[in-house]
């Protein structure tokens, strides 16, 4: 049914629940009132397009390296779609066992080869909407080999915010990426951390992401 603008309103916000129609609110003074009243995001939320990372055990995280990778990436996040992109939002490393040493950088590159599918032990690609039935299109993997490109570019994603101590190195996350990197379809993002050999830490990703079709230059 097509939406129809019937009439502008004056006064406070009223929620308007009628299949079909649109209200416009205007102020006193007869001017179109533009307010923006639903949060930063919500829309594709309702839509069940956004997705986090969530365990429903423990994880077996990876060790951190003191270098830049090759091709060796510690985790991948892969995109199984034909079509929809994987939007970013925040992406990083979280502790999940041991004690890390002070400061950690996470780094990322692109790969189209070797395809992934499923996700790791415990890790859940998780709806933002408890209510949608959509299921992301991620798959999440560890110890994989880079095929292809043969040298990857890799590149700082995110960092340790907290004090560069030992015992306050738990994550290293980025929320500032905000749509500002894209997974196409069948592609992958390969993860790294790069920290001090601390004791035995292992890391586990994490990252939020919406999943939609773009055109993709």
């Amino acid at each position: 049914m097509t939406d129809t603008l019937l009439d502008l309103t004056t006064g406070r916000f009223q929620p308007k629940n009628i299949a079909g129609q649109v209200f416009a609110a205007a102020s006193g003074c007869g001017a179109v009132r533009v307010a923006q009243l639903e949060q930063n995001g919500l829309e594709l939320t309702r839509a069940g397009r956004r997705f986090f990372t969530a365990q429903n055990g423990a994880i077996t995280g990876i060790a951190p390296v003191q270098a830049v990778p090759t091709t060796a990436a510690q985790w991948t996040l892969w995109n199984t779609s034909a079509t929809d992109s994987m939007v970013i939002d925040a992406l990083g490393m979280e502790l999940a066992s041991g004690t890390a040493a002070a400061g950690i950088l996470v780094m990322a590159a692109f790969f189209t080869a070797p395809a992934q599918t499923g996700l790791g032990t415990n890790i859940v690609a998780q709806n933002a909407n408890g209510s949608s039935v959509r299921t992301s299109a991620v798959a999440i993997k560890s110890g994989v080999t880079i095929t292809t490109p043969a040298a990857p570019s890799w590149f700082v994603v995110a960092k340790s915010d907290s004090a560069n101590t030992a015992v306050l190195s738990v994550a290293a996350f980025n929320d500032t990426i905000n749509g500002k990197l894209v997974i196409p379809p069948l592609y992958g993002l390969g993860l790294a951390t790069l920290s001090g050999t601390g004791t035995t830490p292992l890391f586990f990703p994490m990252c939020h992401w919406t999943e939609y079709a773009l055109d993709l230059e």
